[in-house]
């Protein structure tokens, strides 16, 4: 007798779709699919949650074997259905995509070169962003958004750094390691099993699976190119949840797709994206880094995030205006502290330009429908005209500091990618081509200082502040340590240049590090001051830092 023995050699990268009737969008996201070439080590996982008999032809009409189709006899909650839809994924790396999100046509090809030597457990990247014509709000219908890196660099990036910020609200969760914008190895995946018994935990499970996956490694290759564009149409679930409808968990959508939502002592009861992702974060804290003092949930921080987006959703501005007294009341900080803008009548619209970002970077928004744009394959075809082909790099030699970013006589930026940012703790918006502005009344700045001078040294800040007419004047009260205060002052008259604050080699802490906290008089937004649209409360913005040891000299120019 002959026994024929049969090997099943498992794809390298899975790339799977959660759905859930909505076969309008899925079409086009599936599109984006099947134009990935032959070449690429992939498949296809299509998760029908609750059977859909036109989602099942659907992907048969494709006659694409790249495509695996599984259905649930009845409908699952999304977290759920993730769950589900992960168990049926056999690649080594997987990543998941909406019903109406797209895949860029280099993305699985881009992938497998650079996960085929099994190096990196997670890659990552920011996806550009379309706003369907189906979108809720007319404003936001038919755009486009995508940032492109004309040289398409690599970075490697300290997991448990990224997380501090996340977790202090320094940065916008897009920057996490999520499976929805990272394909994800295997064994990372079975490390989360292992711990929790599921992979997707909480209400978000994209912002949780972020959470979890750097929680669980020390670090993550972030690409400048993305692999992927998101979509938000009439069903993104996240954008109905938070902006079009003020009581979705009260009615039968919001049962179906999210269960039943216990709320937890720390967090006032307002169903706001912000603390959504806090009840995640608070859950994954207590699982996976509950001993780890330096990612926490910084309250105060989550509730000037609250403030800031306020007007995202004017229907709840009072309600949210309470939350963060709740909050406040809560955590033991004063209210005062936080600035709230004044009420819009409705959110603020998008902008429509193409201007650079930065050195080698041009921010893209776009009119789709100037363009003839109709879906998410048409977004992500136009596109990817101007992203250039991925640079080669060696991931063994992207290195990623854990340290504070040191304060010396070498100049540090405070502008995207620049050494400063590292330095940014608490109460800054994320960087941009020229610097980084505050968005608080209270801001903390942390180096290590080397070497430790031996005398008193001078703190030389390049910066601005945002003032207008409506504005004149800004005071920052400046500690270096537990310094005695140091007052900067910014004028319409004097609103940029170079100031200067005194470093006692006193001040510095036994471990070489210096903390620079900032108290702001009078942060505004412009939106609030009818300037820009732009809603954040805008203080003092940093250039640049670096540290004068001719202090006598420098007094005198």
């Amino acid at each position: 007798m002959t026994f024929i023995l049969s090997m099943v050699i498992m794809p390298l990268l899975s790339v799977v779709v959660p759905t859930l009737d909505r076969p309008d969008t899925l079409r086009h996201a599936l599109a984006t699919m099947a134009c990935q070439p032959a070449h690429a080590d992939c498949e296809f996982i299509v998760q029908n949650n609750g059977g859909n008999p036109e989602i099942a032809r659907m992907v048969a009409d494709l006659q694409d074997e790249r495509f695996r189709h599984f259905a649930s006899d009845t409908v699952l909650t999304m977290t759920d259905n993730w769950e589900t839809a992960l168990g049926h994924a056999s690649g080594e790396y997987i990543a998941f995509i909406g019903d109406d999100d797209g895949l860029m046509p280099y993305a699985c090809a881009t992938a497998a070169d650079i996960l085929s030597d099994g190096k990196i457990d997670l890659l990552s990247w920011r996806a550009y962003s379309y706003y369907w014509p189906s979108y809720y709000h007319p404003a936001f219908r038919n755009r486009l958004f995508a940032e492109i890196d004309l040289v398409s660099s690599a970075e490697r990036v300290s997991s448990r750094r990224e997380l501090a910020r996340i977790f202090g609200f320094q940065a916008h969760y897009a920057h996490l390691p999520m499976i929805y914008n990272s394909f994800v190895r295997r064994n990372v995946i079975d490390r989360m099993r292992t711990i929790g018994g599921r992979y997707f935990i909480g209400l978000s499970p994209d912002v949780a699976s972020g959470i979890a996956n750097a929680a669980l490694t020390d670090s993550f290759v972030r690409l400048s190119r993305p692999l992927g564009m998101a979509g938000f149409s009439r069903h993104s679930t996240g954008h109905a949840l938070f902006f079009e409808t003020t009581d979705l968990l009260d009615t039968s959508r919001g049962a179906r797709d999210f269960g039943t939502v216990d709320g937890d002592p720390q967090l006032p009861d307002l169903n706001a994206l912000q603390l959504f992702i806090a009840k995640d974060m608070l859950v994954l804290k207590r699982l996976l880094l509950p001993d780890d003092d330096d990612v926490r949930l910084d309250f105060r921080a989550l509730a000037q995030a609250l403030a800031t987006d306020i007007n995202n959703r004017p229907p709840l501005y009072d309600r949210t205006v309470q939350a963060i007294g709740e909050l406040a009341c809560t955590h033991g900080f004063d209210v005062a502290d936080i600035i709230i803008p004044a009420r819009l009548a409705d959110r603020p619209p998008p902008g429509r330009s193409v201007r650079a970002a930065g050195p080698n970077r041009m921010r893209y928004e776009l009119d789709g429908s100037a363009l003839g744009l109709g879906s998410i394959a048409d977004a992500v075809r136009v596109i990817a005209q101007f992203v250039p082909d991925q640079e080669p790099f060696d991931p063994a030699a992207l290195e990623a500091s854990m340290s504070a970013p040191i304060l010396g006589a070498e100049k540090l930026e405070f502008t995207r990618d620049g050494a400063g940012v590292a330095a940014l703790i608490e109460g800054w918006s994320e960087s941009e081509e020229w610097g980084t502005w505050s968005i608080a009344r209270t801001c903390v700045l942390r180096f290590e200082v080397r070497p430790i001078p031996s005398r008193p040294v001078e703190i030389v800040l390049a910066c601005r502040a945002f003032v207008s007419d409506g504005n004149p004047q800004l005071q920052a009260l400046c500690r270096v340590g537990d310094g005695a205060p140091q007052r900067l002052t910014f004028s319409l008259e004097a609103f940029a240049g170079l100031r200067r604050l005194t470093l006692d080699p006193a001040a510095i802490s036994a471990d070489g590090t210096v903390t620079i906290r900032l108290a702001l008089s009078d942060p505004r937004s412009p939106a609030d001051l009818g300037v820009s649209s732009d809603v954040r409360p805008l203080g003092i913005g940093l250039e640049r830092i670096w540290l004068d040891d001719d202090v006598r000299s420098s007094r005198a120019r």
